[in-house]
């Protein structure tokens, strides 16, 4: 099994995870079974993006433009979870 943020996945999983893992799993708070895959939180993701040393913006742009622009070309993309502030 592996585990992220106490989440357990198979280890045949085939699920996409971010890179650099080391930094955007603590964005992971789902695992969808059915789809094999993951679901990030959108937030703790911009968060991490700002660690990493972006500003808001430049996380937000990151995000769109580097992150959720991949899925239209990968299967078993990630799926992001937007919260209400």
């Amino acid at each position: 099994m592996i585990n992220i943020n106490g989440i357990r996945l198979p280890d045949n999983t085939t699920a996409i995870k971010l890179e650099p893992s080391s930094l955007l799993d603590k964005a992971v708070v789902k695992y969808d079974k059915e789809k094999d895959i993951l679901h990030y939180s959108v937030q703790v993701l911009i968060e991490c993006f700002q660690e990493d040393g972006m500003t808001y913006e430049e996380a937000w742009d990151w995000f769109n433009y580097n992150t959720v622009r991949t899925g239209d070309y990968v299967k078993q993309y990630p799926e992001f979870i937007y919260e209400e502030d």
